[in-house]
């Protein structure tokens, strides 16, 4: 696992301080998180899909595979069917909502940004006007960047590093206060899971697991030597279910993965044992939690101080100034700005494309810039009458 401390090094170029990335935080440091977990159940066996980055660890909860990738390349349309389709074959409605970028979007059955994608003020608002889909899934944003209409800040919530976590926890408090404050509330359930391991050490050794389809990473000097067959989990990631069906405090201690989030959407949703992959097929479901007759009906209000620490009186103000949105972009966000290129090459017609060369953005603020005004041409292109899905083959 010393592999995160010497990419932490890599970045930071200071040696010193590189250990520091294998720390975990203190309760106090992320108080939503914390609260959630001890109002509802915590599964202490939730593991990562693969022993790898964010990219593939998405395509596992989109579709219970990586199509036999490792990598955070950003060319998936090859990407099978994932649980989007599968519901929308059998009428069930879902949707992504998502702040300035999502990979779902590159795969080539999703490329219909009208049916299948939505901003975060649309959950929002679906939640308040009882008008969620029977499935939806919700991006964090993934860049710092400046709203042009009110000159404001707008924070990365997607707590990887080097963003403040704090934003991460204000989202979850968000989400939590919409679905749980709203009419669907009785017939919601929210999982907050994290697609990849942070880094910290861990003294649970992955499992073992089912190839999902038979697609093995045939490996690289650069990436993997020897080659990596898919029978085996990632380490473990924090998992939190939400349901007023569900007791206080408790643990499940059932061994998941992401796929299990599609395995418990067909098995609730479509009522049968529907499969997109052999990894959900056989992937655990984790309905039992809700083992109440009747449902919660206290309010349960939750804050970003409700955990008496002195650190905690500065959470929810403001942090971002313009050193922060001058701050060399993450691999992470660069693969979202090399995705959008790609997207807006083969999706918008040439008239309405920025030109920007993805190379040239090097800043949080230019990441931002980019991704926001891609990505509204594209929903906004999809929104209109005899609109393609794109042009992508």
């Amino acid at each position: 696992m010393n592999g995160f401390v010497l990419s932490y090094e890599g970045k930071t170029h200071n040696s010193n301080d590189a250990h520091r990335i294998m720390r975990c935080f203190a309760p106090d440091k992320v108080p939503v998180l914390v609260q959630l977990a001890r109002q509802f159940a915590v599964c202490d066996r939730w593991f990562s899909s693969v022993p790898g980055p964010t990219f593939p660890n998405r395509a596992f909860i989109h579709g219970a595979t990586s199509i036999g990738r490792v990598d955070m390349g950003i060319d998936w349309l090859g990407m099978s069917k994932t649980i989007y389709e599968l519901l929308a074959e059998n009428s069930v409605d879902s949707r992504i909502y998502y702040h300035d970028s999502t990979m779902a979007m590159t795969f080539k059955g999703l490329m219909n940004q009208k049916r299948y994608f939505n901003f975060f003020e649309d959950f929002l608002s679906d939640c308040k006007k009882d008008r969620l889909p029977a499935y939806s899934f919700i991006e964090p944003r993934f860049a710092n960047g400046q709203d042009p209409a009110t000159n404001s800040f707008v924070s990365a919530s997607d707590q990887h590093p080097d963003h403040n976590v704090e934003q991460g926890e204000i989202l979850i408090r968000d989400v939590f206060n919409a679905v749980w404050n709203g009419p669907a509330r009785n017939s919601t359930l929210l999982v907050i899971v994290y697609d990849e391991h942070g880094g910290l050490y861990d003294h649970v050794p992955p499992p073992a697991a089912v190839n999902p389809d038979n697609k093995n990473f045939a490996g690289s000097p650069n990436v993997l030597d020897p080659a990596f067959d898919f029978t085996r989990l990632g380490v473990r990631v924090p998992a939190v279910l939400i349901s007023p069906y569900i007791e206080k405090g408790t643990i499940d201690h059932t061994t998941y993965d992401h796929s299990s989030i599609i395995a418990t959407a067909c098995k609730l949703l479509l009522k049968s044992n529907a499969s997109l992959t052999a990894r959900d097929k056989q992937a655990k479901t984790f309905e039992a939690n809700l083992t109440r007759t009747q449902p919660r009906a206290e309010a349960i209000p939750i804050s970003l101080t409700a955990l008496p620490a002195e650190s905690l009186v500065a959470m929810g103000t403001a942090h971002l100034n313009a050193a922060h949105l001058d701050a060399d972009i993450n691999d992470h966000l660069r693969a979202h700005v090399e995705a959008t290129s790609m997207l807006e090459q083969r999706v918008l017609p040439a008239d309405q494309q920025s030109g920007v060369d993805p190379d040239d953005i090097r800043s949080e603020r230019q990441a931002s810039d980019f991704l926001t005004s891609v990505h509204a041409k594209l929903l906004a292109a999809a929104q209109q009458p005899g609109a393609a899905a794109g042009k992508g083959k």
